[in-house]
């Protein structure tokens, strides 16, 4: 048990620094200075988040069928796409609240493995809240970054009650 909360303790704080890493610029006056220039791709977010986000669901469930397996490998792209915009084209702003709520709907194929419907969607609402204020407590895009891909993996536990 004491290694699935160090694994997903250390997850979120990766996941974190991935989704900061994938919204810098290469310029030099970026917070926070320390992630190298060669990490700062948008990629970053849209592929790495992910992996934080169902390595650390993998610690505590395994698939033991084939198509379990396919399901949430199907979430993975569904969840990378979704970091990929804040729905600005839809709503014609960055629309934390929607992205947020968008990110949790990613991981909905996991109901056909057993998950119930309305953990996932309670997480979603829940991704939707936290992401949503908390860009309305911050001004500094660094730390509403860096909390917005903590949450991520953070509520991963509300999918295993």
């Amino acid at each position: 048990m004491a290694i699935k909360i160090i694994f997903g303790v250390l997850a979120t704080i990766l996941s974190a620094i991935a989704y900061r890493a994938g919204g810098m610029g290469t310029e030099d006056t970026a917070k926070p200075e320390w992630i190298p220039k060669w990490l700062r791709k948008s990629w970053i977010r849209d592929w790495l988040c992910p992996a934080f986000v169902y390595g650390c669901l993998l610690s505590s469930w395994s698939p033991s069928l084939w198509w379990e397996w396919l399901l949430l490998i199907l979430c993975y792209p569904l969840l990378g796409a979704c970091l990929s915009t804040y729905w600005d084209w839809l709503f014609g702003f960055d629309n934390f609240w929607f992205a947020g709520f968008m990110c949790g709907i990613a991981a909905f194929p996991l109901i056909f493995c057993g998950y119930a419907w309305w953990l996932i969607l309670a997480r979603a609402i829940l991704l939707a809240i936290l992401w949503g204020g908390w860009s309305l407590l911050w001004t500094e895009v660094e730390y509403e970054e860096m909390g917005r891909g903590a949450f991520l993996v953070a509520t991963v536990p509300l999918l295993l009650i």
